[in-house]
């Protein structure tokens, strides 16, 4: 990104973020790291809210992106249940903004986690569904599968288990095949 753009100020703003946290993280640190004026940070991006709100949505649309890559060859909505289900809880281990939120900010993450009655909560979840519904499983029964899906998994961020699946791929497609496939078969039985 070119010096002053607003994705470089994003960029500067996330690298903040998985250093310090949200909390200890300052406009004025992230237009230093940018280069720029903090006038010009929040011309292009807003206060502190706006600006948080902007990486994450931008770390959303990057997972749903490399996402989709990779289920867009697979045919059937539990095959991409499975991956999706392994990449998020990849994603969770190994994301630096999913770590430093864990790291630094563990009150409101947990919070966050559990509050998922919001409108990008919601929209996520919609789009998700649409990623990962087939002809077999409809938009609304992918989006029942995904909300359980999700619940469980932000437990596992939360409380972590002897028994989750966090600890490599091949568990989590394991867990997923196990206890996640017997959902999508639930919400497709109840629709």
């Amino acid at each position: 990104a070119k010096p002053g753009s607003r994705e470089r100020m994003l960029d500067a703003a996330r690298a903040e973020i998985v250093s310090h946290g949200i909390a200890r993280t300052s406009v004025a640190a992230i237009a230093e790291r940018a280069g720029v004026s903090r006038p010009t940070l929040y011309r292009q991006c807003g206060d502190k809210d706006q600006i948080v709100a902007a990486v994450a949505q931008r770390e959303v649309v990057d997972f749903f992106t490399r996402a989709s890559f990779i289920i867009a060859g697979l045919r059937s909505s539990q095959e991409k249940l499975i991956e999706a289900f392994g990449m998020g809880m990849r994603e969770a281990r190994e994301h630096p903004v999913v770590r430093a939120l864990r790291d630094f900010e563990t009150d409101s993450f947990t919070r966050r986690l559990v509050e998922m009655d919001t409108p990008p909560y919601r929209s996520v979840i919609s789009v998700a569904a649409a990623l990962l519904s087939d002809g077999n499983h409809s938009t609304s029964v992918m989006e029942t599968t995904l909300d359980l899906s999700l619940r469980i998994t932000a437990t596992f961020l939360i409380s972590p288990s002897p028994y989750s699946p966090a600890g490599d791929d091949d568990s989590a497609r394991a867990f997923a095949h196990r206890y996640l496939l017997p959902i999508l078969q639930a919400a497709r039985e109840a629709s």
